[in-house]
């Protein structure tokens, strides 16, 4: 961990916006990360989306190799002039040297605000030095590292806890995603190596003459090692010279104008009849030329073939490039590849043929078996499964007897039901994967390769490759598990992001009402005002009657706007309480309805007597005379609007209907919140959506409430109970 007097600038609510921003990014990338398993396109992912979220000059992210002490660059982004000088070679590292080494070593991030003169800081000979920051970030999978993310930035302190934070976030996504690609490539090599062996073995099965089966392994070969050229070879037992049976990759005049070769020349070459070796390149130049299958020298793997007591042949793999190499590993693919052929070419009995293959199987890092198509019992299981399958007991260590048996119990209905649906149609191929009990009781994931085929005598057999996927299967649920982690904070993000969206977008739509509710007759106010004043009083007497008329209608809709944002405010901060007195309300009502036709609004149809009860005069005042607005407003000027007065049971009922468009359904509650508009016709001024806010407000006041209905025949029925003290 490190503390750093480097600010972040900016205010609460850009750092805010840029935790988001970088949730959402990180988030994306994890899930594209998950997607990938070739470790140079997570590399190129993890260098492109991090100059997104952080900002540096140099970006270089080292894997451990298996040794567990070199630190190898996969890696590397540098935009300036001063990281030129770095080469790959130079920038490998060890655990435990220099700030990347240490930050490995230790397994905690390591930041270095001045590289040049830290303590742990170490030069890259030959390279200038610079004024850097460095900031290192281990990968680990649970308490393991598998490898070091390491920024630079030019300058001194360049890097904040925010860099740390989201390094350290990104780093565990992508050691996961390392690893994840890492064993699916272990994975598929050996499931491919192994299931190009079986299908070799199964593809020499039938052949009955030595040029075809070396034709059948020179096919196989390019798929099991990586080569430019592979050719075969067989010897004259008279004259001891090699003829060419076959090749794959030589050039067309190469290929074709092989000659044969001499005794005395590849005896010069041939080390071992007992097992492959290798001719390094500066040997296998001094080859005449004329026997080269590539242009250039390249190292050349050779694997002996024999069969029989006389007969002895040759595969010869070239190495892809001129500066490549064979491992040991290739050497031991190369040993089975000759002794699957050695086996196809021989003319031993089914049992020798078998008992070679198996010796092959135990090479190979799988479990091999074969079992009976109808009975499912193995009849051939390789030593390894006693390391995966094995099951200790009081007496000793027993196998499972049958396929299926080893399956974890919840699993092995539906792996058994679709390996017997296979053996109904031969020749197909399944891909299972499944559980299985460890020998500890711990619970294992297991990769199955089944082929469903025929044996040398045509009778169906089930062949298998077992392969331990559990690594793979943990982590993938880690990745998992991260995933979900960080998508549970962005979602909690993303919902706080839509409810400041919401509220802003009531805030415009308010501000836009307001501002065209208070312009309009402000508008018609100065207008009117202006006229009178340039006029000097001095027009017709009804012009200057009818234009103190419009100040005085226009004057009274701002002064009812303005009451109602007061009043609204009042109500939700609580401070309005109802001041109930005796009233007439069946008058209150007939004058609010007059008050209303006066002043410019539309005939209303009301007729209602005496009706006493205790309610707050003013209150009912504003509720009917918002109804009526309402009514006016979203309704034809044509249209009939009607208003009336009922006593019930639970009190008394206000009721305003219109015979206009009426009320959606899914709107009949939300017309009822602040700044909410309705359907119907626009008007000159549509209001700012709370007068109906109002009267919900001022119905629970009394202790009643509001709501909409459609009017039979057609509009609104806008009701109000008012429940008496």
């Amino acid at each position: 961990m490190f503390e750093t007097s480097h600010r972040m600038s900016g205010t609460v609510e850009e750092h805010e916006l840029r935790s988001v921003a970088q949730l959402r990014m990180l988030h994306a990338l994890a899930t594209r990360l998950n997607a990938l398993d070739d470790v140079d396109a997570i590399g190129e992912a993890i260098t492109t989306e991090l100059r997104t979220l952080i900002d540096y000059h140099n970006c270089r992210i080292y894997l451990l190799l298996d040794d567990g002490v070199t630190l190898w660059p996969t890696t590397f982004r540098g935009d300036l002039t001063e990281y030129d000088s770095e080469t790959h070679e130079e920038l490998v590292t060890l655990v435990g040297e220099g700030i990347t080494g240490y930050a490995a070593s230790s397994g905690e991030t390591y930041y270095a605000p001045d590289a040049l003169h830290d303590e742990r800081g170490w030069q890259i000979e030959g390279t200038d030095e610079i004024d850097e920051s460095l900031l290192a970030v281990p990968l680990k999978v649970g308490d393991k590292v598998t490898g070091v993310i390491v920024l630079s930035n030019l300058g001194t302190d360049q890097f904040d806890e925010e860099d740390q934070r989201v390094l350290e976030v990104l780093a565990s996504h992508a050691a996961v995603a390392y690893e994840n690609a890492s064993l699916l490539q272990k994975e598929r090599q050996a499931a491919r190596t192994a299931s190009a062996l079986l299908g070799l073995s199964q593809a020499l099965t039938g052949a009955g003459d030595v040029s075809t089966v070396f034709a059948r392994v020179i096919a196989a070969v390019p798929s099991i090692l990586e080569c430019s050229v592979v050719a075969a070879y067989r010897r004259d037992p008279k004259s001891g010279d090699f003829t060419m049976l076959n090749q794959h990759g030589a050039s067309p005049g190469r290929g074709a104008a092989s000659r044969a070769i001499p005794a005395e020349i590849a005896g010069a070459h041939i080390e071992s009849l007992d097992g492959p070796f290798v001719v390094p390149r500066e040997a296998a130049a001094q080859i005449p030329p004329e026997f080269w299958l590539v242009d250039e020298p390249s190292e050349v793997l050779i694997a002996p073939v024999t069969w029989e007591p006389d007969e002895l042949g040759a595969l010869v793999v070239v190495a892809p490039a001129a500066d490549a190499s064979f491992s040991d590993r290739d050497r031991d693919l190369a040993r089975g590849i000759a002794q699957i052929a050695s086996l196809a070419l021989g003319s031993a009995r089914r049992v020798s043929e078998l008992e070679r293959f198996h010796e092959l199987a135990e090479t190979l890092d799988a479990i091999f078996w074969e079992a009976d198509p109808q009975t499912l019992s193995f009849t051939f299981l390789s030593r390894r499964a006693a390391l995966i399958l094995g099951q200790e007991t009081d007496a000793a260590q027993t196998l499972p007897q049958r396929w299926g048996d080893h399956i974890a119990p919840d699993d092995r209905a539906p792996m058994t039901a679709t390996l017997r649906g296979a053996v109904e149609t031969p020749g197909g191929e399944l891909d299972l994967e499944y559980r299985t009990r460890g020998r500890e009781g711990e619970t294992l994931w297991l990769r199955d390769i089944v082929h469903v085929a025929a044996d040398a005598r045509g009778r169906s057999v089930v062949r298998g490759l077992i392969v331990d996927v559990t690594e793979r299967k943990r982590a993938e649920q880690a990745l998992r598990r991260s995933e979900q982690k960080y998508s549970e904070a962005f979602h909690r993000e993303r919902e706080a992001t839509q409810r400041l969206r919401a509220l802003d977008e009531m805030k415009n739509t308010f501000l836009e009402a307001v501002s065209h509710d208070l312009r309009t007759p402000l508008t018609s106010i100065l207008g009117s005002a202006v006229t009178l004043e340039r006029s000097g009083m001095d027009i017709p007497r009804e012009d200057a009657i009818d234009l103190l008329q419009r100040i005085a209608s226009n004057a009274r809709k701002l002064e009812r706007l303005l009451g109602d944002l007061l009043d609204l405010d009042r109500l939700q901060r609580g401070i309005i309480t109802p001041q109930r007195r005796r009233t007439d309300v069946g008058a209150l009502v007939g004058e609010a309805v007059r008050e209303f036709e006066q002043f410019g609004g539309r005939e209303v149809l009301f007729g209602a007597g005496e009706l006493m009860a205790d309610v707050d005069p003013p209150k009912v005042e504003r509720i009917v005379e918002n109804l009526l607005s309402n009514a006016a407003r979203h309704t034809n000027p044509k249209s009939r609007i009607w208003a009336r007065v009922d006593r019930r049971d639970d009190g008394i009922l206000l009721v305003v209907e219109d015979e206009g468009d009426g009320v959606p359904d899914q709107l009949k509650d939300a017309i009822f919140e602040p700044f909410r508009q309705g359907p119907g016709p626009a008007s000159a001024s549509p209001g700012v959506g709370v007068g109906l806010s109002l009267v919900a407000r001022f119905a629970e006041l009394h202790g009643g409430r509001a709501w909409v209905e459609d009017r039979p025949g057609g509009g609104a029925s806008f009701n109000v109970l008012l429940p008496e003290a």
